[in-house]
């Protein structure tokens, strides 16, 4: 049997809303003890002292690009994804093939299983070829693995498809993720409508799109009393809708993206890397709302929308939509909630691990007895600048390079295996 003690750490119990410190006696990969001065006896013993223990990061909104892997891939996301602190990912079925088949799911599962860092949870497609018009069979791609629907990159727009798409999915227990965007009225906007778009003579995105959306898709899961959850929200008046559908009863829950609460589209006169994201950097009124709706409780979950692409995001016209970022994905939360001031470490890890695995149904996001010990420990005063070049995943189209950042994991567990340590 193989014993590791975590000795000496600040433990971050998100279910119990606790932070101490606390030893934790690992054995064959389960939690078997969280107390306080716990004997070393036969174990190899882990000094913390310092440093917080977090349930690993539970990121429900990951690009691994797998099938396909060109772009990025099973091997690479996951140790990028335990290098920034995350134990759990569910990846989208934006691929080429698209998920949308128990075949293909049984591929992603199976090819996580084989090379994979971590644990990888795939969400199927919601239409077939995530085209909008008939419903992937969610029964059979539930027995493989998917634990959500989503045909994120596209927007169903047809209201009884999506309305079928919420009770389906309702029906087979499944968590449906809304990518909120109305292409007839984004068309080929490339940045966020506004100033800066009209500085640079580039084609916008007007709000409206994801509001008008926002608020169908509410109207729908209503109607029905079922739940849906919008993905990577970024304005605040689509946090208004949200919030005004919460106090009224209606099943929904809504992520962001680091990316919508550190940055604004005012960066893009300046920085010409990593920024053209979907959905795009909008003003400084909805980044501060967000943080606002995050520390509220408005916003449930931080989800990174890691988005690797071959290209830099250089060319706001023609380069593809993405940000890479999941390594730092740690670091950027804690550094722009925690040491901002805006957020305790046990609030940030409610939003990062503890309410996207209850979303989802997945037993993680947790530290208690009997679970698997997927565990994250960071050293709140180790600072780092970010070097993009040094990225472990294929996507360097980061708009990080050179921030300053806290909170960089040191040790990454999975079920008790180390899966990376940093060298400092």
């Amino acid at each position: 049997m193989s014993k590791v003690l975590i000795k000496n750490g600040r433990v971050v119990i998100p279910g119990e809303n606790f932070v101490g410190e606390r030893d934790i006696l690992i054995e064959d990969g389960v939690i078997r003890q969280i107390s306080e001065d716990i004997p070393k006896e036969d174990a190899e013993v882990i000094d913390v002292s310092n440093c917080y223990v977090i349930p690993g990061i539970v990121d429900m909104h990951v690009h691994l690009r797998d099938p396909d892997g060109v772009e990025e891939g099973i091997s690479t996301g996951t140790i990028a994804c335990a290098k920034g602190g995350v134990t759990t990912a569910c990846c989208m079925p934006n691929t080429n093939p698209c998920i949308d088949n128990p075949a293909i799911v049984r591929y992603v599962v199976l090819s996580a299983e084989k090379y994979g860092k971590i644990k990888v949870h795939p969400i199927g497609a919601m239409t077939i070829g995530r085209e909008g018009k008939i419903l992937a069979p969610y029964d059979r791609m539930k027995s493989e693995g998917i634990v959500g629907v989503s045909d994120d990159g596209n927007w169903i727009e047809d209201p009884l498809v999506m309305r079928s798409v919420l009770e389906t999915a309702g029906m087979y227990g499944l968590l449906p993720i809304s990518h909120c965007e109305d292409k007839r009225v984004s068309l080929n906007g490339v940045i966020n409508e506004g100033v800066v778009s009209l500085k640079l003579g580039l084609p916008g995105i007007p709000p409206l799109a994801e509001t008008l959306a926002v608020a169908r898709d509410i109207l729908i899961a209503r109607e029905v009393e079922t739940r849906i959850h919008i993905a990577h929200l970024s304005l605040k008046d689509s946090l208004d809708i949200v919030r005004y559908a919460k106090s009224s009863g209606v099943k929904v829950t809504c992520e962001v993206s680091p990316h919508h609460f550190i940055l604004t589209d005012e960066l893009i006169l300046t920085k010409k890397v990593g920024l053209k994201v979907n959905p795009p950097l909008r003003r400084e009124e909805d980044r501060l709302a967000l943080i606002e709706g995050i520390v509220d409780g408005s916003v449930d979950v931080i989800a990174s929308d890691h988005a690797p692409r071959k290209t830099l995001g250089s060319d706001l016209l023609n380069d593809p939509f993405g940000i890479s970022s999941i390594e730092i994905m740690l670091p950027l939360c804690y550094t722009f909630l925690v040491k901002a001031g805006h957020l305790s470490t046990l609030e940030m890890i409610k939003k990062l691990s503890y309410n996207p695995a209850r979303l989802l149904g997945l037993d993680a996001g947790d530290l208690a007895v009997g679970n698997k010990a997927d565990i994250v420990v960071f050293n709140p005063d180790y600072r780092e600048e970010v070097d993009v070049k040094s990225f472990i995943s294929k996507g360097k189209n980061s708009p990080y390079d050179g921030f300053e950042l806290y909170g960089f994991p040191i040790l990454t567990m999975v079920d008790g295996k180390i899966v990376y340590a940093k060298d400092i």
